[in-house]
């Protein structure tokens, strides 16, 4: 079995197995993939959390009557309902439909937990088009025998494996450049204003907005726009400022090498220095890292910061940070940037308490 998250997948290797068996999560949560004889296939293995490996199937399933399904077919891993989670969990063996020479005929997906499959395969079913093509995108509910199932090792992932592999990346950008027609400004700012305090945010991001649009930026919100018109978006822009988040994992789908991106730290996170990364080699568009957090808001009781945390950022540092990297021109004096106007713009802290932070603002 792999031995560790961060030492393992992303060989851009594949097998081609006969008779395998796809095990979705049964009630203790054991998941993957048998072969004919019931060992278990270490490319199917997939993680609750990096450090959090799921356990394998029960080889005694393969005594009971089993459904079977004929034809050749890839087993895509569990169907994750969080965007973020989908992105980086759902995709990353999709790389193989642009190396294995023979036809697959349809993408299959385990649940990732009770009843989420059929939630997320409606929400995604676009963007997995995109990238899959017109093949079938099938759930398996139940144990089932593959006549021929291919089954890759994962292309990308969290941590470690946020770079992604070479087939990973020239397959994902390739089938976004072949699908998606570049439309829109040259100036975005990807926005969490719109979505539900409990998604994570900063304190003041209206603020903000308002700086960005009196500098030429149009304000797009990712979640009111099919994924063809977010790729589209990310595609077309030529400076994209975005708090650190799920969007700026998909518009390193999208971006050209001419970008030149702007992140917001809203958390303090070793993801911030991993999803640069990631936008610099799918992408090669350049990245500053614009860390100007004094202090995240997290559940009382907490000192976790994870995705629902609340920043508190120095936006008067942040505004000399965007002027000084060339994304903002100035900041309009009639703009106020004061403890009152940001208190009266932020997201619900009740049931929240403050972490501060020491020093300044980080550096790219």
């Amino acid at each position: 079995m792999m031995a560790t998250y961060n030492k393992t997948g992303m060989t851009d290797r594949f097998l081609v197995l006969k008779d395998a068996v796809v095990c979705p999560p049964d009630a203790e949560g054991r998941c993957g993939v048998l072969d004919a004889d019931g060992k278990f296939v270490d490319f199917s293995l997939d993680y609750l959390r990096p450090r959090r490996a799921r356990v394998p199937p029960d080889p005694a399933l393969l005594d009971q009557p089993l459904e079977r399904l004929a034809g050749r077919h890839l087993f895509a891993g569990p169907l994750h309902p969080h965007f973020g989670h989908f992105l980086l969990e759902s995709t990353p063996r999709l790389w193989v439909l642009g190396v294995d020479p023979d036809p697959i005929e349809s993408v299959l997906f385990i649940p990732f937990g009770p009843n989420s499959i059929w939630r997320a395969r409606k929400a995604y079913r676009p963007l997995l088009e995109i990238f899959c093509g017109d093949r079938p995108l099938e759930a398996i509910s139940t144990p089932t025998r593959v006549e021929t199932l291919v089954v890759p090792d994962p292309g990308f992932g969290h941590e470690a494996r946020m770079v992604g592999s070479a087939h990973y990346r020239s397959f994902m950008r390739g089938r976004v450049a072949a699908e998606i027609t570049p439309d829109g400004p040259e100036r975005l700012y990807i926005s969490r204003s719109g979505l539900n305090d409990n998604r994570g945010g900063i304190l003041g991001e209206t603020i903000i907005e308002e700086v960005l649009a009196s500098n030429g930026y149009e304000i797009f919100h990712p979640q009111r726009n099919s994924a063809r018109v977010q790729l589209a978006r990310y595609a077309a822009a030529r400076q994209i400022v975005a708090l650190d988040g799920s969007a700026l994992h998909m518009a390193a789908y999208a971006v050209q090498p001419d970008c030149r991106i702007g992140m917001i730290a809203r958390r303090r996170s070793d993801i911030l220095p991993r999803l640069a990364n990631q936008l610099k080699l799918f992408s090669g568009a350049e990245v500053h890292t614009l860390d100007c957090l004094v202090a995240n808001w997290v559940k009382a009781g907490s000192t976790r910061i994870d995705y629902s945390s609340i920043g508190e950022v120095d936006l008067v540092a942040l505004f000399a940070r965007m002027q000084a990297d060339g994304f903002i021109e100035s900041v309009p004096d009639g703009i106020a940037i004061t403890p009152e106007a940001i208190g009266a713009e932020r997201p619900s802290l009740e049931g929240m308490e403050r972490l501060a932070f020491r020093g300044g603002a980080g550096a790219d």
